[in-house]
């Protein structure tokens, strides 16, 4: 009979392995007008300015489109500037800090 320990352990090994990472947001990058249109982004989702809050999502599409903020990254936000367009400013807040705070540097 074959023994398992081993195999189990690897099979282990590699789900940590895959998992690590899991649950933080994608990247913004290092370029600097990504960072700052997020930063202006969580400026008008605190303000619950609307018509900021369109600015913004303006820029970052802009970014998306130039290649300059990742696809992941630019549906992520896309996906938080839906939430405070539909009014759920204090969830866009949590998210966008969540999503701010998972930024590696």
């Amino acid at each position: 009979m074959m023994n398992r320990s081993p195999l189990v352990r690897r099979l282990a090994s590699l789900l940590v392995l895959a998992c690590i990472g899991c649950g933080r947001p994608p990247q913004i990058g290092e370029d600097r007008t990504s960072f700052k249109a997020v930063d202006a982004l969580y400026t008008a989702v605190s303000l619950r300015d609307p018509k900021l809050l369109s600015q913004c999502d303006e820029e970052l599409r802009g970014l998306q489109t130039k290649g300059t903020l990742s696809e992941a990254a630019g549906s992520a936000l896309g996906a938080i500037i839906v939430k405070a367009k539909e009014g759920e400013w204090e969830v866009a807040q949590s998210r966008l800090g969540d999503f701010m705070r998972g930024q590696k540097r």
